[in-house]
């Protein structure tokens, strides 16, 4: 069915941060476009609610792990302090500068 949003079984819990973005409320929704995949890390790295282990065979949601895995590592404190999330794994690394401004809004977001 052209159009129709993909719906997620019931029993997985609702993004938090992408439905503000994009307007995807499911993790079907958000890989189903470029936009959706783009930020899904943002909802990774702040949303500790949803089961994302379940899906890392996806490579699109491996690949989104991995950067919010990134991004912990680099501001662990600021996340723990703010959104008080389960801890990711602290990977080292560099990330991109130009999304810092991104991640600001979202943390701030989500604080709230």
């Amino acid at each position: 069915m052209s159009g129709q949003k993909q719906k997620t079984p019931p029993e997985l819990p609702l993004l938090h941060i992408l439905p503000f973005y994009t307007g995807d409320t499911f993790l079907a929704d958000a890989l189903a476009h470029p936009a959706g995949r783009r930020l899904l890390w943002l909802e990774i790295l702040l949303n500790g609610d949803f089961p994302w282990e379940r899906f890392r065979d996806v490579p699109e949601v491996d690949a989104a792990y991995a950067k919010a895995c990134l991004w912990y590592g680099h501001y662990k404190t600021m996340i723990d302090g703010h959104v008080g999330r389960t801890p990711l794994e602290c990977k080292a690394g560099e990330i991109d500068e130009k999304e810092i401004r991104t991640f600001q809004e979202a943390i701030a977001f989500a604080a709230t």
